[in-house]
């Protein structure tokens, strides 16, 4: 239960939409491991979305992806 209302806080939280008492929870979560582990799965996934969508953006730009350049 934990675990899916971190998820649903960090999803608030990304999306701009998170209250000032929810943030609060959200950081006293941070000692609970149960509350980080869902953070971090709903991180990880955000993350993954967020870049699937910039590499899409590359790719219809006619921008290609050199792993390599920096």
């Amino acid at each position: 239960m934990k675990k899916k209302k971190a998820e649903a806080l960090m999803q608030r939280l990304v999306q701009n939409k998170i209250s000032r008492p929810e943030f609060e929870e959200l950081l006293g979560g941070l000692e609970d491991p149960e509350m980080v582990n869902g953070m971090e799965e709903s991180m990880r996934i955000h993350f993954e979305i967020v870049l699937n969508e910039y590499n899409k953006s590359l790719k219809s730009n006619g921008q290609v992806e050199n792993k390599h350049s920096k």
